[in-house]
């Protein structure tokens, strides 16, 4: 009987930090979901920034490189553009002060078929940290192994894309 001197393919569980920027010059609240091939999807939560504020969305997400790795890392990122308001609350019951307000809400986005936008962590972002920086008319995804970029926009204004 002979042993096979062929190994089984590897596979490392590797992860990396994620944090945002808001560079929309804006106030909004964000939140980013992560999503590697097959596996839960990692929520942020929603997170409030002012502008050119960042924040660590994970301090990890997980993903697997190596031979016959056919994993994928998908992404989406949701905002809120926050509305300075003062006045009354509709009512005519007068507000003290001012208070922020959830207004129109916007979102990456990835094309008419395809929900989430795909930018693969590789080996090299093992440990290190990926920016997601929001633009008023773009979302970068900026890591050690490379950049991709989706359009941002106001739900609303992508009826004709549809």
């Amino acid at each position: 009987m002979t042993e096979s001197s062929a190994q089984q393919p590897q596979s490392t569980r590797r992860w990396a930090k994620i944090v945002l920027e808001n560079k929309t010059g804006s106030t909004f609240r964000m939140q980013v979901l992560h999503e590697y091939s097959g596996e839960q999807t990692d929520d942020s939560g929603w997170k409030s920034f002012g502008p050119d504020e960042k924040k660590t969305m994970f301090e990890q997400v997980f993903y697997n490189t190596g031979f016959f790795t056919t994993g994928f890392d998908n992404w989406k990122v949701h905002g809120s553009e926050m509305i300075l308001y003062e006045g009354t609350d509709g009512k005519g019951i007068p507000i003290m002060g001012k208070v922020w307000i959830d207004g129109v809400p916007w979102r990456s986005w990835h094309g008419l078929l395809a929900q989430w936008k795909k930018h693969t962590l590789r080996a090299e972002d093992d440990g290190q940290e990926t920016i997601i920086r929001v633009y008023k008319t773009e979302v970068q995804f900026i890591s050690p192994s490379g950049r991709s970029v989706t359009p941002w926009y106001r739900i609303g204004d992508d009826a004709g894309k549809v």
